[in-house]
């Protein structure tokens, strides 16, 4: 592989971030929550329930950063914490009525989003384009899991 094209990917992805976390907070914002909070309700929403040690790992968060989230979640009526039924020591959350409801705003949202998104790429391209994503992210996760001081802060530099 090139460091030209290693470039350009790194460009490429810099601005799908970019766009990515724009449209996000977007999303959030028209449920009135915020972007961590709009990570949280859809990882919960998509399982129905979740412990508190998997929704961490599935936001790559530790448990105390993300029960401030979980915390402001069951304050404002969108989520619920329950004991497990096979664990009391285990801590479930799942969303309210009122967190179901945002849940299905911010999907349908970033479902309309994405469709404008897809109709500017030729359709026989759409499960390229999907394979293509699946692919890094599961690429992401992998490299993010096994990383061994890549990361450009902990690089010497000459």
């Amino acid at each position: 592989m090139t460091s030209d094209l290693i470039s350009s990917f790194r460009s490429d992805f810099r601005r799908i971030e970019r766009f990515a976390g724009f449209r996000l907070r977007d999303d959030a914002c028209c449920c009135d929550v915020t972007v961590a909070q709009c990570h949280a309700i859809l990882e919960i929403g998509t399982e129905e329930q979740l412990n508190i040690k998997e929704l961490a790992a599935r936001l790559g968060l530790d448990k105390s950063t993300l029960s401030r989230t979980v915390e402001n979640l069951v304050s404002e009526g969108l989520a619920e914490r329950s004991a497990s039924q096979a664990d009391r020591r285990t801590v479930e959350i799942r969303l309210t009525d009122k967190g179901r409801n945002a849940f299905d705003r911010i999907n349908t949202a970033a479902d309309n989003h994405f469709m404008l998104v897809f109709q500017q790429i030729a359709p026989d391209k759409h499960h390229q384009i999907a394979e293509s994503i699946s692919l890094l992210a599961k690429a992401l996760a992998q490299t993010d899991e096994s990383d061994e001081g890549t990361s450009c802060c902990q690089l010497e530099v000459d």
